[in-house]
């Protein structure tokens, strides 16, 4: 591309379109052309005409030969004007005619013509002193420039970095000044000086587009030689946000086609739609050319480089783990000869309490009034309510006082006097005080850079603070990072990354309680003591009195005091060790060899004492007690607690050898890059936990347990959980493990003629343990291809001055998505299992069947794209058109029952995805004083699944609810009944076949409303950043339309008015858990059917006491998942607002500093949501589904999730020294 720059040297805004600095784009592509001297070709010029300008001249010369021309504005201002008549002239005579006498001379550098003002003295001693140059050009972060021009001013002497960054220059006058550039930064001038020469340029702030360069993990590629679709996020805003430590969170709104997902059960991170049911989802996260499970233990300042990649092109040379597409990051790295750096960056972030207000619940007075109105002691008796049930729970506070009036205990005065007492209390401000503390997020981070000739080294340390907002948790992590780079000579090198990241949580036990409590229930008197609320466990309270008399244990429950009962810990530590070793054999030819490897322990513990609410509740299951007056028999220890201790091991290693070709000639006309390799890469994951019971912290010993009887089952004990007996399973220890093995063949190639036409391609082939062991499923091959065609630098875009860049591409590719181990297999995978009546205690049975004919995941990608830039580089971005189809999904087939199975893991379906991404870059606003910049991001995706192989044919309206996948339809679709309002009885009604009927399981798929989407099909982002002397104001918004969601209306209809059991059981034991978000219900309760005529105003139905009769005569899932509750989810959010300051140079001249720069941001601080009804949709959940449990997916509810994280302020500081 051909195309002038201008320098701006206080000049107005308005004169940015003549005031740009040229370089072509070309440069640094020259990755392995080293130390060549810039020849100028001879070129012959035809021009005529009287009083033209130089610019005029310029552009013509420009048109005729293809040379560039690099100067300064205020040259040509001082310059007169020419009259010239050539015919077939070679350039330098026509350049020698048209600058005599002009006030500045040129030289020309590899087809670029460089104007200086006329140097005072350029006269060069006749016999000066020799002597040599070495030195480095870096970036303003420090980092090599590759390519960049040097030139010894006053002569033709000239050269090039290479890939260090690095140049030398022999036989050259002592004390000779250099001129250094290099486009998109200033130009500067050097005195040599002996001493090895440290470089660093600033960027032009006019420029709004840089070169890019392409990092696969493999390998790095200009952006002009790449036909592969990809993006990379402003890195600024990405280190700059400060909501979360997790890198690809921060990544929201930055990237298009990447949904960044906060909905409870949605998928975290999702590229370009969904691309696999069962098997992995999420992209493939590389950092430094290696593949990580562990993307939390990367510091976001540690981060030089994020490059998204998207389509087949890009992704297809990670083979079978690319469907989903790839997230490539790359660390900083030290600069060689440079003097020590030290950088320091900081910010605390303040993120407050939940909002409890925002979810839809009763507050006091309505829950007493509705407690009030369903009240039926005659459908529910007090015998039958006060009864132990298992799993039940015992009768709230408010329910007991009806039972007693209704009993003749107390009067209704009585009663009505205690339920006005429990009507006033509103228990927000107490959840809010004693459960939930201010969460905080902070973080120092310390890094130094510097080097020699021949090593050079970035270190960082790093600690990070999270507080989160239930009190008592918190998190300390602490990372060292630190690589080293060794350039031994000009044909070795090597580097060394050694990455440390240890973690230590600890919480008490973990309680759930928010505004779905029951309103009224206090967990602190006024005197300031503790309350006991024991009803919310299983026992009713004369069940708990003749349970706490036979036992001779105490079963009350403070919440607030058991909760310290309880301590959990966790210990992590994870190493990141990566080398690697470069041997440059031949210019042209080098070896790249690397071995990655990274391990993982975590150990996580819980102890929960003896005294605490649940293993009092325990130990009474296992005690055999007859009457109050019989010897309690204990099966479990009176003494110690119960402490469990998990370890995780994590160990993953990458070995990769590639040969890589790259080489231009013919003046570069001919650029080709080879990269063949193998690669070998292990993934294992070891899982053990032990249990103990009776464990005492002093001595650290546990009293023995007699497993094989408890397993057997304890006749008669005082409170039962297996009809007459207890029954606990062995769970002293488990253990699993997940092994991974991979081994490929790869390569790679890219070829550029005349930086015109750029042809790609990849291969790769995969053999794993993941795959069949039938041919056909293994060494299946992966593979793409791509054109692209830079139409600026075709000779008839030259006199269109608007276009500044203009390119096209087209891919097409096949990329794969491997099993999750342990779900599918070519081996049949066991599980153990151990009992007492069992023969020998022990058994084998396979969890999962073996097929040997698996194999992953392919999905075929076809990509066309546009590049552009407009008006002097004022406008800029990319277009690009996907289509995807994957093939092979993984899930449950139906198999023949003679095989002894009734289903096997294997490919049963289809999906397809396609959409349109859109990347615009705007430099609205440039003046010395004052810029404004604009980047929108806006993607559009359709997904739909093809084909399915159903387990069980679709044949009801409820399935269509139930059921996640179907065959033609969006792989989030949401279906609903067509909700017909209600009748007089106040029963939910639906239309079938053009009648309305309220009639049980009468709705088939043909009668199911399809209502759209739940993941939205437009996404994006937009970004302004306005800039003034050193304040910079950013303003950052996400949005997401286009897709539904349900309302979460309840689904209390019928029955009594209590919660849940808080307890959570597990295999015959208890869980340290306790649920005390449940008792309350949604308000959408107060709108119900009460009488007739009400169905001409509501369609809410009505309550109905007795749930039998109530499930016998209608079904109130058409209500709660009729089309009435399908609401628009569409929203824009106001991400973060952020707010820097420069300090001034009279500032960084006192402190001695090189830069101070002070930030403030808020985040997430306004909301314009498509619904009525005050619902969030980040924050709304469609219903959980795990894997594989029944397929497709099943559907469990609605949900609505607590919004964290609103409204937070953060306060950074970036200092470098």
């Amino acid at each position: 591309m051909y195309k002038f720059y201008a320098k701006c040297f206080g000049m107005p805004g308005w004169h940015v379109n003549k005031l740009m600095l040229i370089m072509r784009l070309i440069i640094v592509l020259i990755c392995f052309s080293m130390h060549l001297s810039a020849k100028s070709v001879a070129q012959n010029v035809t021009l005529k005409g009287t009083g033209l300008s130089l610019q005029s001249v310029f552009n013509k010369i420009r048109f005729q030969t293809g040379y560039d021309f690099i100067y300064n504005k205020a040259l040509l201002e001082r310059a007169a004007k020419v009259d010239i008549d050539v015919q077939d002239t070679p350039l330098k005579e026509v350049l020698n005619s048209c600058l005599e006498g002009q006030p500045f001379i040129y030289t020309i550098r590899d087809r670029t013509i460089i104007l200086r003002a006329t140097a005072r003295n350029t006269s060069i001693e006749a016999n000066p002193v020799q002597t040599s140059v070495d030195g480095q050009v870096l970036n303003e972060a420090g980092q090599p420039l590759v390519g960049a021009s040097i030139r010894v001013i006053g002569s033709s002497i000239n050269t090039k970095t290479d890939e260090s960054g690095k140049f030398s220059i022999p036989n050259i006058p002592e004390k000779s000044r250099l001129e250094i550039s290099y486009v998109g930064y200033e130009v500067m001038e050097s005195q040599t000086t002996g001493e090895f020469l440290i470089i660093r340029l600033e960027p032009l702030t006019t420029v709004l587009e840089e070169v890019s360069i392409v990092n696969t993990g493999y390998q790095s590629i200009s952006k002009e030689r790449s036909a592969g679709a990809f993006a990379k996020p402003n890195q600024e805003l990405v280190a700059n946000r400060s909501t979360s430590m997790n890198v690809l969170q921060r990544l929201d709104g930055l990237v298009p086609g990447l949904n960044v997902n906060n909905s409870p059960g949605a998928e975290s991170f999702l590229i370009r739609g969904l691309n696999s049911i069962n098997s992995s989802r999420s992209p493939l996260v590389v950092v430094d050319g290696i593949p990580t499970t562990s993307i939390d233990a990367i510091n976001p300042q540690d981060v030089a480089d994020i490059t998204v990649l998207k389509d087949a092109t890009a992704a297809s040379i990670w083979g079978a783990k690319a469907s989903n597409g790839v997230i490539v990051i790359t660390t900083k790295k030290g600069v060689q000869s440079e003097k020590v750096r030290l950088e320091y960056d900081g910010f605390i972030n303040f993120r407050g309490k939940p909002d409890l207000d925002y979810l839809p619940v009763l507050n006091s007075q309505q829950y007493i009034q509705a407690a009030k109105d369903v009240f039926d002691p005659v459908i529910y008796p007090w015998n039958t309510a006060s009864a132990y049930t298992l799993g039940a729970i015992g009768m709230p506070v408010h329910e007991s006082i009806l039972y007693d009036q209704y009993r003749g205990i107390i009067t209704a005065s009585q009663a009505n006097s205690r339920l006005d007492s429990l009507a006033s209390i509103n228990n927000l401000q107490q959840i809010q005080d004693l459960w939930y503390q201010n969460a905080m997020l902070m973080n120092h981070t310390l890094s130094i850079t510097g080097g020699g000739k021949v090593h050079s080294f970035y270190g960082s340390a790093a600690y990070t603070d999270t507080k989160s907002s239930r009190v008592g948790q918190r998190d300390n992590t602490y990372k060292v990072n630190v690589r080293q780079d060794f350039n031994f000579n000009k044909l070795v090198r090597a580097y060394l990354i050694t990455d440390l990241t240890a973690n230590k949580g600890k919480s008490p036990r973990n309680v759930s309680v928010d505004s779905r409590f029951y309103p009224y229930q206090l967990f602190r008197d006024a005197a300031g003591e503790d309350i006991s609320i024991p009803y919310v466990g299983e026992l009713s309270d004369p069940a708990r009195i003749d349970a706490e008399a036979r036992s001779r244990i105490g079963l009350g429950y403070k919440p607030l005091e058991d909760a310290d009962l309880a301590q959990a810990n966790n210990n992590n530590l994870l190493n990141r060790i990566i080398g690697g070793l470069t041997i440059n054999p031949l210019k042209f030819l080098r070896y790249e060899g690397v071995f990655g490897y990274i391990r993982g322990h975590n150990k996580s513990s819980l102890y929960d004492d003896n005294l605490s609410f649940v293993q009092r509740n325990e130990l009474v299951q296992f005690t055999v007690a007859p009457s109050s007056t019989s010897a309690p028999v204990y099966y479990l220890p009176l003494a110690g607690g119960k402490y469990s201790v998990g370890n995780a091991l994590q160990s993953e290693w990458t070995v990769r050898n590639q040969l890589v070709f790259d080489h231009s000639w013919d003046q570069s006309k001919h650029q080709l890059t080879l990269l063949a390799g193998q690669e070998a890469q292990e993934q294992k994951l070891t899982l053990n936990q032990s249990v103990v019971r009776g464990y005492n912290q002093q001595l650290r010993n546990a009293i023995p347990v007699d497993y094989a009887a408890l397993s057997l089952g304890i006749q008669n004990p005082v409170i039962p959980n297996n009809f007459n007996r207890s029954v606990l399973s062995p769970d002293f220890y488990t253990e699993s493990e997940s092994q991974i093995r991979f081994t490929s063949y790869y390569a790679n190639g890219a070829y550029t003629y005349k930086q015109r036409y750029a042809l790609n391609s990849s291969w790769r082939v995969d053999r794993s343990n993941l795959f069949g062991l039938d041919k056909g499923a293994q060494g299946k091959p992966v593979w793409s291809a791509g054109v692209k065609w830079n139409i600026d630098q075709e000779e008839f875009m030259k006199e269109i001055g608007l276009i500044n860049k203009l390119a096209v591409r087209a891919t097409y590719g096949v990329t794969g998505n491997s099993p999750i181990p342990g779900v599918a297999s070519s081996y049949n995978i066991l599980t153990s299992a151990t009992s007492a009546s069992l023969p020998g205690g022990r058994s084998y049975s396979v969890a999962t069947a073996a097929n040997p004919s698996l194999t992953w995941e392919r999905t075929k990608t076809t990509n066309f794209g546009l590049d552009f830039s407009l008006i002097n580089d004022r406008l800029s971005g990319s277009l690009d058109y996907y289509n995807k189809k994957t093939e092979d999904l993984i899930g449950q087939l139906p198999v023949n029952s003679l095989t002894g199975y009734s289903v096997i893991v294997g490919n049963y379906g289809s999906l397809k995805n396609n959409g349109i991404e859109l990347s615009i870059n705007s430099l609205n606003i440039n003046s010395p004083a004052f810029t404004w910049t604009t980047l929108l991001n806006l993607a559009y995706n359709r997904n739909e699944i093809t084909d399915l192989k159903y387990l069980t044919p679709i044949s009801t309206g409820q399935q269509m609810i139930d059921q996640r996948y179907f065959s033609g339809y969006s792989a989030f679709a949401l279906f609903a009944y067509p909700y017909a309002g209600l009748d007089a009885m106040g029963d939910p009604q639906i239309r079938k076949s053009g009648e309305v009927t309220k009639a049980r399981n009468v709705a088939t798929p043909d009668d199911m409303l399809y209502m759209g989407t739940s993941q939205p099909p437009i996404s994006g982002g937009l970004s302004n950043t306005f800039s003034y002397k050193g304040f910079s104001l950013g303003i950052n918004a996400v949005f997401n339309l286009g897709h539904h969601m349900r309302r979460d209306v309840g689904s209390f209809f019928s029955g009594r008015l209590i919660g849940t059991n808080a307890l959570v059981r597990v295999a015959g034991s208890y869980n340290s858990a306790i649920n005390l978000s449940q008792g309350n219900i949604n308000s959408i309760f107060l709108e119900r059917w009460q009488k007739a005529g009400d169905e001409n105003h509501t369609d809410v139905p009505s309550y109905v006491s007795n749930t039998a009769l109530s499930n016998s005569r209608r079904d109130i899932n058409y209500y709660v998942y009729g089309d009435n509750n399908v609401l628009d989810a569409s929203y824009v959010k106001l991400r973060d607002i952020t707010l820097s300051y420069k300090m001034p140079k009279s500032f960084l001249d006192a402190t001695k500093t090189r830069s101070v720069t002070w930030r403030m941001q808020l985040s997430n601080i306004m909301l314009w949501k498509a619904n009525k009804f005050g619902i969030d949709p980040e924050f709304q959940g469609v219903g959980t589904a795990a894997p594989l449990g029944g397929d497709p997916e099943r559907v469990t509810g609605v949900t609505r999730g607590i919004r964290s994280m609103q409204g937070t302020i953060t306060i950074g500081a970036h200092v470098s020294f």
